[in-house]
C-alpha cells in the first residue's frame, strides 16, 4: 500500500522572493565580511523576521498549516544558521544570535499571521457584501423583466385583434 503525501499548493511568485532572500542572508551571514557599523542583533532580528515573514507566505495552505511548517522551519534555520557559523573559520557561534533569530522569526510570523487574519476577513466581508450585491442586481434583473414581460402580453394581444 503506497503512502500518500498531502498535496502543498505552493505560491511560485513568493517562493522566487523566498529564494532570494535566502540567497542575500546566506551572502550575509556565510560570507567573510564584517559589517561592523551595523548591529549584528538586530540585522538578525530583522532578516529571520521578513524571512518568517516571507515563507509563512509559500504555502496557500490554511494558517494553522502555514503557521506549523514556518514554525518549523525558522526553528531548524535559527538554529542551523548558527552552527553553520561555528564551522566557518572566520565566523564565531554566537548563543545570542540564536536569540535574536528566534525573536524576529516570532515577529515575523505574527505579523503573517495577522495579515493572514485581516486579509480572509476581508475576503470574506468582500463575498458576503458581493452576495448582498448580486442579489439586489437579480432582483432588479427580475423586476425589469417582469416589466417587459407584461408589455410583451400587451403588445402581442393588440396583435391578435
Amino acid at each position: 500500500m503506497p503512502i500518500r503525501m498531502p498535496a502543498f499548493k505552493m505560491r511560485m511568485r513568493v517562493l522566487v522572493v523566498l529564494v532570494i532572500l535566502l540567497v542575500l542572508m546566506a551572502i550575509l551571514g556565510f560570507a567573510p565580511i564584517s559589517l561592523d557599523h551595523i548591529n549584528d542583533k538586530l540585522l538578525h532580528s530583522t532578516c529571520f523576521g521578513i524571512f518568517s515573514f516571507t515563507i509563512y507566505w509559500v504555502w496557500n495552505l490554511d494558517y494553522k498549516k502555514n503557521l506549523g511548517l514556518s514554525a518549523v522551519a525558522m526553528l531548524i534555520m535559527s538554529f542551523g544558521s548558527e552552527f553553520i557559523q561555528g564551522l566557518l573559520p572566520y565566523r564565531t557561534f554566537d548563543g545570542y544570535d540564536i536569540v535574536a533569530n528566534l525573536v524576529g522569526s516570532c515577529i515575523g510570523i505574527l505579523l503573517a499571521c495577522g495579515s493572514d487574519y485581516a486579509w480572509t476577513s476581508w475576503q470574506e466581508r468582500k463575498r458576503r457584501r458581493g452576495g448582498l450585491h448580486e442579489a439586489e442586481y437579480q432582483r432588479a434583473l427580475m423586476d425589469e423583466n417582469d416589466l417587459t414581460d407584461d408589455e410583451d402580453r400587451r403588445f402581442d394581444s393588440l396583435e391578435m385583434v
